[in-house]
């Protein structure tokens, strides 16, 4: 079995931003924290979705990877009633269809509007 860790940049803890297992890419939690301030970038839902993806994105590049081989996707959401809706319209825009199973659930993120955690296969592997 194949295990291949990707990183993105500097780690805020003990973890990394990827690993590849197999034919498998399993992420960490994905929030707007800026890789190169350390700071929370965007205020709004809408605009913490999207740099989120752009994160996402380099990590499923790095493994060989894309949006389009996303398994499963998991979301956490510190005011799911508030937020669901921007969330899910920035979703819909950037996930290719057929879309992925996904769970969306009300999470304590202090600081953070969003986290989530995604698995993929990697590209040519399915």
């Amino acid at each position: 079995m194949a295990v291949k860790v990707i990183s993105v940049g500097e780690s805020v803890a003990a973890y990394s931003h990827g690993k590849v297992v197999g034919d498998l890419l399993f992420t960490s939690g994905i929030t707007s924290h800026d890789l190169v301030t350390g700071q929370v970038r965007g205020s709004t839902i809408e605009e913490q979705t999207r740099y989120s993806f752009e994160l996402l994105e380099k990590i499923l590049d790095a493994a060989g990877s894309s949006l389009a081989d996303l398994v499963q996707v998991q979301v956490f959401l510190g005011d799911i009633e508030a937020d669901y809706a921007g969330f899910n319209q920035v979703y819909s825009e950037l996930v290719p269809a057929p879309f992925p199973p996904r769970a969306t659930v009300g999470a304590t993120l202090p600081g953070y509007k969003i986290e989530m955690l995604v698995t993929a296969a990697i590209s040519g592997a399915h």
